[in-house]
């Protein structure tokens, strides 16, 4: 029996599309599917006469009309939501993207925030709007951002010394929400040029965690996880459907990001109160033990109350919310980078026991701590 032939027209220089084709190509091999992968800038008449495909999964770079020529197989698109046009589509929670690295920044006391994009691509689009939206509802100040709506088009000699005009121009210390990791290459080079300090002066997130691209940035860049591996998976599931005869036209798969894997470009504690920086301080450098709001009030002095005043003033949050968030953070930086024991990483974030590490973990991650382990260093396989 001849194997079914199944297309998938992406590409392999970015690490989001290798992680799609690894999730992918893992369930095609289980059920003995013929794989044919090819490059988005291949003649898409020519590989369906070629091969005549009974299925085909395409990335974020063809229209309608190109949709139309894979006919009557069946497509499945990633990245982009086509559903509305028929298209059985898995794509991205980007609001949630846009939550989580507005939260990071949130976290460390920045209150001016600002976005970066190239392009009018849906996802930059969708994660800047989502971005600036929730900022404001936060109480956050939110500059202009480069590439923003509104903002208008310059020709390539004239983008290095707008770029740099524009870092300059924003009030200090900022947030910038990159929206991709390869963007925030290129806000760091030109922070540089601007004379700005990274994250003293501009704190960055982007988005995708590719680890090589996060680490050639100087500082390493922290990143939203997207866990492109379970885009592949839920294509293939849709695949599977289609072969058996199910209808999926209209068919749509939302996979929300994992969280925010923080690394130095946001390594800042944007706050003015030397009461609150020396408690956070103190709590940061504290975190394998198992903290109190009594013991940070003893470390610091000032009397409980008014720590705590303080505390919801300066950061909209209480010395125990603090707690608890360092605790899972040194949590979370255990389990991605480790495969130590769920008890030892307790006991090295602060934890005494598994058990609380488990219900920490579920109240604030939405998940236990193995499945966080799972799904952070699962992304983090890449091309060997």
């Amino acid at each position: 029996m001849n194997p079914k032939r199944v297309l998938v027209v992406l590409g392999t220089e970015a690490a989001w599309s290798r992680g799609i084709l690894r999730g992918f190509m893992a369930a095609a091999h289980e059920h003995d599917w013929m794989l044919l992968h090819y490059h988005p800038s291949s003649d898409l008449k020519w590989l369906v006469k070629e091969w005549s495909p009974v299925a085909a999964v395409i990335g974020p770079e063809f229209g309608k009309e190109a949709i139309a020529e894979l006919a009557p197989a069946p497509v499945v698109s990633v990245t982009v939501d086509r559903s509305a046009d028929g298209v059985a589509s898995v794509c991205l929670d980007e609001e949630t993207i846009a939550s989580l690295a507005l939260e990071h920044l949130l976290a460390t006391g920045l209150r001016n925030m600002t976005t970066f994009r190239y392009g009018d691509s849906f996802f930059a689009v969708a994660r800047e709007r989502a971005f600036v939206r929730e900022a404001r509802a936060a109480g956050a100040q939110v500059a202009p951002g480069w590439g923003s709506e509104g903002s208008g088009p310059l020709k390539s000699g004239e983008r290095p010394l707008a770029m740099v005009k524009w870092l300059r121009a924003l009030p200090k210390p900022c947030g910038i929400f990159t929206c991709t990791d390869s963007w925030g290459s290129a806000v760091t080079r030109y922070a540089r040029e601007a004379g700005l300090r990274v994250p003293e002066d501009v704190a960055l997130v982007g988005a995708d965690n590719d680890e090589l691209e996060c680490q050639l940035i100087s500082p390493p860049l922290s990143s939203v996880v997207i866990p492109w591996q379970e885009v592949g998976r839920n294509a293939a599931m849709l695949v599977r459907l289609a072969l058996g005869n199910q209808t999926i036209a209209e068919r749509r798969v939302v996979v929300s990001p994992i969280a925010v894997v923080a690394r130095r470009s946001s390594d800042i504690l944007a706050v003015d109160d030397p009461l609150v920086a020396g408690a956070v301080a103190w709590i940061r450098s504290h975190v394998d033990r198992r903290l109190t709001v009594a013991m940070v009030t003893r470390a610091v002095g000032g009397g409980r109350q008014r720590l705590e005043r303080r505390f919801r003033s300066t950061l909209d949050r209480t010395v125990q919310d603090e707690i608890r968030r360092a605790h899972v953070d040194a949590a979370k930086h255990w389990l991605a980078t480790t495969k130590a024991e769920l008890s030892v990483v307790a006991k090295k974030s602060g934890f005494t026991n598994a058990a609380l590490l488990n219900v920490a973990f579920r109240r604030e991650i939405g998940m236990p701590p193995g499945a966080y382990r799972r799904r952070i260093q699962k992304q983090g396989v890449e091309d060997d």
